[in-house]
């Protein structure tokens, strides 16, 4: 038999078969790479995009009513001596009264007549303070009381008041004890440091009073305010 023929009259139909097949498909082969290559990975789900930080603004009440912050003010004052002079002087102590006693002379200053003293006599019209030539640095106050045997002690009371401005006027001196003499009088020397804040007057009257008391501190008597008797000045105006 002839094997070859009819295997030719097989493979024939089948290879017509094959040509109208690939006539009519429209896109011809397929590239072989494409069926070969890998596949494409499909894309990463949808990451958050990095967004802007934003900063809320603090609630704000406006009914409310703004505390006020109280501020403190400390008036400042400027000595009238130089400061390697000041750093030299050394306060004398004075003798000192009870807070109550201070208290109540200082409440009752302007008596318009003296009680238990016959006078007061003073030394000097002006008292000087500051180095320079002046001559009066100390001042004796004299005080004659009424009754010298019930009077065991005679205070002096001290301060001063600027000339310029009237209103400037320092603190009471907590009391000097004047020296008893002889005759039943009372003196006193009375100089620069006796006066509490001295170096900031210039110009300035030396207000003072005086208090009698028995051996109980019972006060017999007192004067009345002298405001306009002695001047305290600074030498080298």
């Amino acid at each position: 038999m002839n094997y070859k023929g009819i295997a030719m009259k097989k493979i024939i139909p089948f290879i017509i078969l094959l040509g109208f097949l690939l006539v009519n498909c429209s896109g011809g082969f397929p590239d072989i790479k494409s069926l070969i290559a890998s596949p494409t990975p499909p894309p990463p789900a949808d990451t958050p995009t990095p967004q802007s930080t934003v900063t809320l603004i603090p609630t704000i009440d406006l009914f409310s009513a703004p505390s006020a912050t109280p501020i403190t003010f400390t008036p400042t004052e400027t000595s009238l001596i130089p400061a390697d002079i000041l750093a030299t002087l050394t306060p004398v102590p004075l003798p000192t009264f009870s807070e109550q006693f201070i208290n109540d002379v200082s409440s009752n200053t302007f008596f318009v007549k003296s009680v238990g003293f016959k006078s007061i006599l003073y030394s000097d019209a002006i008292l000087y303070w500051n180095k320079g030539a002046c001559a009066t640095r100390s001042i004796k106050i004299t005080a004659f009381v009424d009754n010298p045997d019930r009077t065991n002690r005679v205070f002096l009371f001290l301060r001063l008041r600027d000339k310029t401005n009237t209103l400037n006027v320092s603190e009471w001196s907590a009391g000097a004890q004047m020296i008893k003499v002889a005759n039943g009088s009372f003196n006193y020397i009375v100089e620069p440091h006796n006066l509490r804040r001295y170096q900031f007057y210039k110009q300035a009257w030396i207000e003072y009073e005086l208090v009698s008391v028995n051996e109980n501190l019972e006060v017999l008597g007192r004067t009345s305010l002298f405001d306009h008797n002695i001047s305290l000045v600074k030498c080298g105006l």
